[in-house]
């Protein structure tokens, strides 16, 4: 999800929440699903194409809205951990040197891979840390071994 904040009126802000609708963000289906819990509707809803790609664009105002912000960002804010740490774990089980691991992860294809990241990210969110870089990138921080012996439990269960 993007989001986007303009001027609208006299001291008045718009909020547009942009949902790529090709590869949606993890976040996506969790403030949807917060909007709806929440019987929040958009003022206006828009489907956009930018670089080529279609967006949902739903368009909130402030005031409607304004007890609903720091619920949306921590919503945000986890899709953005989420995806830093898929990516950590992608590159660590690419990277791992472990004969076991390497089997495991060479057995699956593109779409398995991506399924199992996916698994491997929500069970071991809770224990991951992240921080942003003075160059604003996430960093995450968690123990290699504990990914490893997760792999390999779910590989075992499959």
């Amino acid at each position: 999800m993007i989001v986007e904040s303009e001027p609208n009126g006299f001291l008045m802000v718009r909020y547009k929440l942009y949902f790529n609708q090709q590869s949606p963000d993890p976040e996506d289906a969790w403030v949807l699903a917060y909007l709806d819990e929440h019987g929040l509707q958009p003022r206006r809803q828009l489907d956009e194409e930018h670089q080529g790609i279609p967006y949902k664009v739903l368009h909130f105002g402030q005031c409607y809205l304004k007890r609903h912000i720091h619920p949306l960002g921590a919503l945000y804010q986890r899709g953005v951990e989420y995806a830093a740490l898929h990516q950590h774990i992608c590159r660590l089980l690419d990277e791992s040197e472990e004969s076991t691991v390497q089997a495991a992860w060479a057995t699956l294809d593109a779409a398995a891979r991506q399924d199992v990241v996916a698994a491997l990210t929500s069970r071991l969110h809770e224990g991951a840390h992240f921080e942003v870089s003075e160059r604003h990138e996430v960093m995450v921080t968690i123990d290699t071994s504990t990914v490893m012996n997760t792999f390999i439990a779910w590989q075992l269960t499959a």
